[in-house]
Parts: structure tokens; sequence; C-alpha cells
């Protein structure tokens, strides 16, 4: 692996927006919003592949470090630092523009061609960017907030180079946004290449009304919101934020062999599967099970309204709002209107990977009757649209909440919802009810949770990976694959990235996320990882596959 210099050149000046304020200090610390502070502190990590030419390299080096310092110039909070300070609390330093010493996003080139599993981007891309080859210790990037430690940056940008491909590598640390908060950062920087300023939601004060009287801080009060918030747990040291709390004993995670697939999933299938949905509302058991679970495959409507959710990063019109044109409002049964794409594919996946987990003889952690008994569903939903819209129409930061569908694991209706589409109906309405319970109550009782907590780095989540019957889901559907690039080497003129992939240093143990894709996109990526023993498992279920076009990886 190699790293290379780059040589210094002027770059040309873009018009910026007046500063909200101006200081005769070189420094600015502010304290982040409450749901800053309870965010993971790593970095969301992920590339943009594009074919290039490789003997435009100095020329791209430099052309991507100055759009960077236009970038840096425009928003400084993209140049700032995250530090820790006493209690936990996190604070961004940002340096003014006019500053001498002028803010700056770090980064650099990186030729992993040595390391890379494919020869060449063309290999690359006919094997259709499997997730395995962005798995590696190369893709790690360090982000130690600690107390006494210096401050990471808040965004670092890669470019990791093979033959004829250029992967731009985002690193992005979560303490200070989420992932529509990316979506801002990458139609900036790709505005920045064309010499484009392109603005976007910037203001780091969030506005949550407090609750009717004021709260005590005491611990009385701390625990009656917990009995409300069933997704968070108070954890004995202050290993997190959003750590979760694993039980006793088990295998660590580390030892466990895990594994991704990339499930394709043709947009007619899926708008076949929400129909059935619909149908089998209302139907018995058995007229539903006598039309088997509606995997024959028929001539879905390609262009009909998928009604998407996208909650974490995205939404149905591709302004990442996330709640899209879907129905999660909706409190009446899934037969009402079609289900969401977003809810219908967390349904079906949930049900199936609980069922391969179930068959797997592989055990990681001692059964325990009290967590056992319960199946969690963390589905992430970004509340900005949803709530306080009108304090907040300028928030910049953390605004993803972890919505749980909680259900006994006793019912039947995970193990039921694979044949049966009745069933995986009621999941799926279930789902959607989780979902639309996230307003202003949902929001207020958790920033006052966060607030309340004496150190941020004790909040913690209720889940433990290595459990057969969770699972965690998220999107990352409407996430950049729509935006433009002008970089030397890459295409010709202005072109989009011909795929977006998640970067890791190891696999995680048990998740699912949709891929970005372009808003014409007729296919859904779904990113599955899991145990290697249950994966096969999956990929051997054939009410699983049916519904699966091609699997990658």
């Amino acid at each position: 692996m190699r790293f290379f210099q780059i040589k210094k050149k002027p770059f040309s000046s873009v018009p910026l927006p007046p500063a909200e304020k101006m200081t005769s200090d070189p420094d600015t610390l502010t304290r982040l919003s409450a749901w800053d502070q309870a965010a993971m502190r790593t970095y969301m990590r992920f590339v943009l592949c594009f074919p290039f030419d490789n003997t435009a390299l100095t020329a791209a080096a430099e052309h991507i470090e100055a759009s960077l310092a236009r970038l840096a110039r425009q928003r400084p909070d993209f140049a700032g630092t995250l530090e820790v300070h006493k209690g936990g609390i996190v604070y961004l330093r940002t340096r003014a523009s006019h500053n001498r010493e002028k803010p700056k996003i770090p980064f650099s080139i990186v030729d992993i061609a040595s390391q890379f599993p494919y020869a060449s981007y063309d290999e690359l891309k006919e094997a259709e960017y499997p997730p395995a080859a962005f798995v590696g210790s190369h893709f790690a990037h360090p982000c130690v907030l600690s107390e006494g430690e210096p401050g990471v940056p808040v965004a670092v940008v890669k470019a990791f180079i093979i033959r004829g491909g250029l992967m731009l590598g985002i690193f992005f640390c979560h303490a200070s946004a989420d992932g529509d908060c990316l979506r801002i950062f990458l139609d900036a920087f790709s505005g920045q290449t064309r010499n484009k300023l392109v603005s976007g939601a910037s203001v780091r004060n969030l506005n949550v009304l407090p609750p009717g009287g004021l709260a005590d801080g005491s611990d009385a009060r701390l625990n009656s919101l917990l009995k409300r918030i069933p997704e968070y747990v108070i954890l004995d040291d202050p290993v997190g934020p959003t750590a979760p709390k694993l039980r006793a004993g088990g295998v660590p995670m580390d030892e466990i062999a895990k594994t991704g697939k990339v499930f394709v999933l043709n947009n007619n299938r899926l708008n076949e599967l929400r129909r059935g949905l619909v149908n089998a509302c209302g139907k018995t058991t058995e007229a539903v099970n006598g039309a088997s679970n509606n995997c024959a495959h028929g001539n879905g409507n390609e262009n009909e309204n998928e009604n998407e959710n996208e909650n974490g990063n995205g939404n149905g019109n591709g302004n990442g709002n996330g709640n899209g044109n879907g129905n999660t409002n909706n409190t009446g049964a899934v037969g009402q209107t079609p289900p969401s794409v977003y809810t219908c594919l967390a349904a079906l996946t949930w049900a199936h990977v609980v069922r391969a987990r179930m068959a797997d003889t592989a055990e990681y952690v001692p059964h325990s009757p009290a967590t056992d008994g319960t199946a969690l569903l963390q589905t992430m939903v970004n509340w900005k649209s949803r709530a306080f819209q009108k304090e907040n129409p300028n928030y910049f930061g953390n605004a993803t909440a972890v919505a749980v569908t909680r259900l006994p694991t006793d019912d039947g209706l995970l193990t039921e919802a694979p044949r049966n589409m009745s069933r995986l109906a009621e999941l799926v309405y279930a789902i959607e009810k989780t979902i639309a319970g996230v307003n202003d109550d949902y929001v207020r009782d958790r920033t006052e949770l966060f607030t309340l907590v004496d150190d941020p780095r004790r909040i913690g989540l209720r889940f433990d990976p290595r459990t057969r019957q969770d699972l965690g889901f998220n999107t990352w559907r409407y996430f950049g694959a729509d935006t433009e690039w002008a970089i030397p080497g890459v295409g010709h003129g202005v072109m989009s990235p011909d795929r977006i992939r998640r970067l890791q240093d190891v696999w995680n143990m048990s998740g699912a996320l949709i891929l970005p894709a372009k808003s014409s996109s007729t296919i859904h990526e779904l990113l599955v990882t899991l145990p290697q023993s249950s994966m096969d498992l999956l990929c051997q279920d054939p009410d699983w596959m049916c519904w699966v076009d091609r699997v990658i990886g």
C-alpha cells in the first residue's frame, strides 16, 4: 500500500455565502446537540467507484484537493475537528476561512493494487463489486475520541487506486452527522468538483420543545424514561455511546466467522410482493397458503410507484428527509394502501434471517429466557420530517432514531411469515406501526434521556447482535448515487459513480443494509452480513431465494 504526496497548486475561488457570524479568535468551539452526543463515535465509511485513467493521477489528486479546499471554505464545519471534554461531551472545533491557517479536509491517495482481490477495475465491475472486496484493514481509519486526546477530523477523504479504477473513500464521523448529513456533504463535495456551490442544512443547534414541567434530573426520572424507551439502556462503564449491551458469556464477536453478500431484488418482484401483501390482508391462512407465497415470477410493473420509505439517509423523492412517499403514518391495516418497499424488505429479511439463524446449530450466547423471549428488529428512522420540523428547518446533525419492533419469539409470526403471506403482512404492519410512532413525543423523550445521562458514553443499546432472533436494518438507498463529479481521468466531463459500496475493516455480525442506487435503478441491492454458517443456510432457503434475482459475493 503506497501513499502519495500531492503537489500544491493554487486553486480558483468559489463565491461563498455570507457568514452567519465572524470571530477574531482562531477557533470556534461548539457543543454538539444531544442527539450528536448519543451517536456512535466512529467513522461512517463508504466508497464511490469510478473508472479511471491512471495516467491522470496527479491531475486528479490536485483537482480533488482543490475541491476539498473550496468545500472547507464553504463549510468550515466539514473541515473541523471533534474533541471530547469533561463528562464525555463532544465539541466541534472550527476555524474560520478568513484566518491565516485555513480549515482543511484531510485527503490522501492510497494505491491498494497489491492488496485488492481484483487485478483491475474492469474485473471488479464484471464481478458486480462484491462486498468482500471492500473489507480489509486498509479501509480502516482510527477515530479516537477520548478526553485528553487530540481531536479527530470530522471528514477524511481517501482516493483508493487500482488499475483502471479510482474509488473515492469518504470517512465521516458519526458523532457529528447521520446519513442525511452525509448526503448533504456529498452534494456539496461533488458540486465543488464541478466548480459549483451546492448549499444544504448547516445549523448545529437543535430545538426540541421540553416536556411539560421541569425535569428534576433524578434517577427516578431517568428510570421513568427508560421504561418508555425500550431500545436504550444505561451501561455500567463509559464504553459507548450506543455500544450494544452484550450478554455475559458467549463467544466473542471477533472469534465468530462472518461474511456478507449482496442480494439483488428486482423492483418488479418487490411490487409483486407489495400487491401480494395487500391481497393477503383479510384472507384466511389457507387461501394464502394455497397460493404459496407468490413466488412464481410474474410481470410486475417496474415503473409502479415504489412507495418507498427510506428511513436512514434519503426518501422516495431523493431529498434525504427520511420519510419517503411511504405510508408509515398509516395507523390502519396494511391492506388499506400498499406498504413501502422499505418495510416489505425489512419484514422479509427479518423473517428469513431469523429462520436461517434458528436453523444454525452454532450458538454464540447462552440461552436467556428473559432475553430470548422477545425478537427485536432495529430500523433506522430519520425524524427530521416527522418531528419538530418548524423548530429545525435547517438542522445539520444526528436525527436518526432507532425504532425497535418487538415481538414475542414464540407467537409464531416470525417463523410463519417466510411461507405465509398473511403472516408476512402482519409483520409488515407491525414494523410500519413502529415507524409511525416516531413523532414529537418520541423525539422529546429521547432528547431528555440523552440530556439527563451524566455521561453520554454510558448510553447503550439493548441489543446483542449475537442473538439469533434480532436484526438491524437500515438503508442508504438515496445516498449519493446520483451525484455528478468532474474529476480528471474519470469519464468524459461529468460522471456519476458506477457503484457505492460500504467500507469495513471486518465484517459485522448481523445486519442488513439497502445499498445506494440511482433514482432510475430497477433493482434493490441488499447487503446482508451474518455468521458464515447462517449465511449458507439463508442462501439455501428457497422461500428467500425465490425473491432474489441474483447474489453478489
